[in-house]
């Protein structure tokens, strides 16, 4: 009888062993997988479909023509999972069919063949005898030869009953089929892992979360930072308010509390505790019990600072694998150049296997990978998805999220609660009016506050008085920098790169040496050691000069505290949170001002940044007390229905990307989730420890997950169109033509980042 394989083995050399005795048996493989992605599949309850796709995925592989593909390296071109897909489209399951067929290249489309070949015409195609052989490489098995193979190696399907899916019921069921897919593609990857790579799977430190420990290491710290005051006073309300609200059922909260009020540490205090005694009530080997903590923030700039937090509380006592730091796609993607490619082949399975599935008991991520994974078809993005069920997830700054796609990315959110065991919390300063977006979302929207008394809370912490400019009123960059330059201390934050740049240079002018610069041109690594300095200088016990120039990434949870600032007109939620980095601790006992300019020689906004200005703007123009208002939640609320009702959906069918999954359009729905409006590509800096990374990859070709990881805190992402202007100008290099993975070669500079790109307007 034949044997079949799924995969080969390397010598030492990283040449192909011929001992046969030393390569995966197919069996082996889909036993294995089947196993896993069951396994994965438990909390979410999606056990038999996960196990079934695991045992289909590659069915194909039962082809002569694939055994022969393994002894000779020099046969290309086959689809082993086209076979799995046919099959499980014959037992009218549907979510198995997209799994399988999209495990190495992606989830295709129903119907729409735009971006690839879709479902139902690779089912037509290979029940087509002639066509199967076109579509799978020459290889002529139809289902019933494979699964006789199948059986003959001791495998066996277990009974499937299918599940009716009304057409109203698409969105959901298309959030379920990327949740299998990620079930499959994480085990896939596992098991082809430990095959290749044994001493890399011994390796891999996946640490449970034990959170009743957490929890005590936590209120020790909190316990350790008790003081006296008024911003102290309110700070240990919030935690108390956390943790009450902690005992109340799994599902959805809000927690509206003003910038310095201790959300971070107070809402890891609600998640531990929610964790604690909801586990308590389930048996410890229950799928059911919370798994993790995810945080998600929305910008780069804040998630070191964050994941040094937690970090320096859990590290010493649970090890350095306990907190993942995870934002931009440093290792490379699948691409078109992959498609038929297999594990065989070095550079992909390098690739898929330094992708991060997310199984750390505590993730800090972004908006951008937490939302654009939730709507990606591709395995390496949605690899991690499994394992966001039974996770409380904390959403911080929810007001950044894009108004054009609030039903998808809020009715992801409510499923994920409804679905898979989430608890998520949205938190923020300026709580968003969802709500009132009323038939955009058509899963709801009723989540519980955990604040007790936000107004109360806001009017109690209100250290700044903001000061709106007159109609029409403008200012030109040296008058402004004179301004600055007059206090020994100021943060300005400006809407655009170039604004920035363009003030930083005319505050240098006076005392170089205490003027600094933050903008996305800087790599996360550089910007962390300029706010080491700009909060030496500013600590009261030192005090010395220190005027920032920034863009707003500033302004999402970054800890810095000046006496005074200055804001560029823009939207309501970031002249809040402006005003959050001014007089934060409350160490002024007289409102500290915050002045709101209009710039008389700003860069050009992006469009819809420059709407929401002006939304902003007419707004305050209606409210005579619009001044003494600002600080309060119900102003904010005001504000945000007006927004919504402005310039979001009317309906969810409006929604690109709703509309794109109701057609079960995987490819289309992942191009039109884009919560930055534009695509991003992460290209690594040589500014210190990212200039010995650029070499390794450029010597050895390939880097490993935990450099991958590393690379993050050395890169920038620049919009498509910067890129490959870039590009065509020779800014960037490809130090491993297999990877698509690029170096920035050009000028750095220590005060400003990237050079070259003057001309951009992006607010970052």
């Amino acid at each position: 009888m034949i044997r079949f394989y799924a995969h080969t083995a390397e010598l030492p050399n990283g040449t192909r062993d011929p001992d046969l005795d030393h390569w995966q048996r197919l069996s082996t493989h889909l036993r294995n997988v089947s196993a896993l992605a069951k396994k994965f599949a438990e909390p979410l309850r999606l056990d038999e479909e996960a196990q079934i796709a695991g045992l289909l995925h590659d069915l194909g592989k039962y082809a002569e023509r694939f055994l022969s593909r393994l002894r000779n390296p020099a046969i290309h071109g086959l689809n082993h999972w086209a076979a799995g897909a046919a099959y499980a489209a014959q037992l009218k399951a549907l979510t198995v069919a997209f799994a399988a067929d999209g495990h190495h290249t992606g989830i295709p489309a129903l119907h729409d063949g735009e971006a690839g070949t879709p479902l139902k015409t690779t089912v037509a195609d290979f029940g087509d005898s002639a066509r199967r052989l076109e579509l799978t490489g020459q290889c002529p098995e139809d289902t019933g030869t494979l699964l006789s193979r199948f059986e003959r190696d001791g495998l066996k399907l277990p009974h499937y009953s299918p599940r009716p899916i009304q057409k109203d019921q698409w969105f959901e069921e298309s959030l379920r089929t990327r949740m299998i897919f990620s079930c499959l593609v994480d085990a896939d990857f596992l098991d082809t892992e430990a095959h290749f790579n044994p001493v890399q799977t011994s390796e891999r430190r996946t640490p449970g979360l034990q959170p009743e420990r957490a929890l005590q290491i936590l209120q020790d710290h909190l316990t350790s930072k008790s003081g006296s005051g008024a911003v102290i006073t309110l700070r240990q309300q919030l935690l108390k308010d956390c943790i009450e609200a902690a005992f109340k059922p799994p599902g959805l909260f809000t927690l509206t509390a003003p910038t310095g009020s201790g959300k971070t540490l107070s809402s890891l205090a609600f998640a531990l505790q929610h964790i604690v005694h909801h586990n308590a009530r389930v048996p410890e080997a229950d799928p059911r019990r919370f798994r993790r903590v995810i945080v998600v923030i929305p910008f780069t700039s804040i998630i070191e600072q964050t994941a040094r937090v937690y970090r320096e509380l859990f590290e010493l006592e649970f090890g350095p694998d306990c907190v993942l730091e995870h934002h931009s796609a440093v290792a490379p993607r699948e691409r078109k150049e992959d498609q038929g490619r297999d594990a065989e082949e070095e550079r992909l399975r390098r690739a898929r296997l330094a992708a991060e599935n997310w199984a750390a008991p505590l993730v800090v991520t972004t908006n951008v990978q937490f939302f654009q994974s939730l709507f990606s078809n591709r395995p390496s993005d949605c690899r991690k998805l499994h394992n966001i069920g039974r996770s409380v997830v904390l959403f911080d700054e929810v007001q950044t999220l894009p108004t054009c796609l609030v039903p998808s990315l809020l009715s992801s959110v409510s499923l994920l609660v409804r679905d898979y065991g989430v608890t998520a919390v949205f938190m923020t300063a300026t709580q968003p009016a969802f709500a009132s977006t009323g038939n955009a979302l058509p899963y709801g929207w009723t989540p519980v506050e955990i604040s007790s008394n936000p107004g109360a809370m806001a009017e109690t912490l209100r250290r700044t008085n903001i000061i709106l400019p007159k109609q029409q009123e403008e200012i030109a960059w040296p008058e402004l920098a004179a301004k600055l330059t007059a206090v020994p201390q100021a943060l300005c934050v400006v809407n655009t790169t170039r604004d920035a740049r363009e003030l930083f240079k005319q505050v240098r002018k006076t005392e170089p040496s205490a003027c600094f610069h933050l903008s996305a041109r800087m790599c996360p690594a550089h910007r962390q050691e300029k706010l080491e300095e700009i909060r030496r200088r500013l600590d009261p016990g030192i005090s010395e000069s220190c005027r920032l120039v920034s863009t707003q990434l500033i302004e999402a949870g970054v800890d810095v505290d000046f006496p005074v600032a200055f804001r560029a007109l823009g939207p309501l939620d970031s002249i809040i949170q402006t005003a959050g980095r001014c007089n934060r601790e409350g160490l002024h006992t007289s409102p500290c001002p915050v002045t709101v300019f209009r710039p008389k020689d700003g860069g050009h906004l992006p469009k819809g940044y420059e709407q929401v200005m002006k939304i902003t703007e007419s707004f305050f123009s209606r409210f005579d007390q619009a001044q003494s208002r600002i600080h309060q939640p119900s102003f904010y609320a005001r504000y945000f229905a007006e927004l919504y009702g402005l310039l979001g959906p009317e309906s969810f069918k409006n929604d690109p990307v709703f509309a794109a999954c109701q057609e079960f359009n995987f490819p289309k729905a992942a191009r039109e989730c884009q919560l930055v409006g534009n695509e991003t590509r992460a290209v690594l800096v040589k500014w210190k420890r990212g200039t010995d990374l650029a070499e390794k990859l450029r010597v050895q070709k390939h880097l490993t997950g935990a450099e991958c990881r590393e690379a993050q805190c050395y890169s920038v992402n620049l919009y498509q169109g910067e890129f490959f202007d870039a590009q065509a100008k020779g800014y960037l290099y490809q130090p491993a033509e297999d990877w698509d993975f690029w170096v920035w070669n050009s000028d750095y500079d220590e005060d400003l980042g990237l050079g070259h790109l003057d001309a951009a307007n992006y607010c970052l």
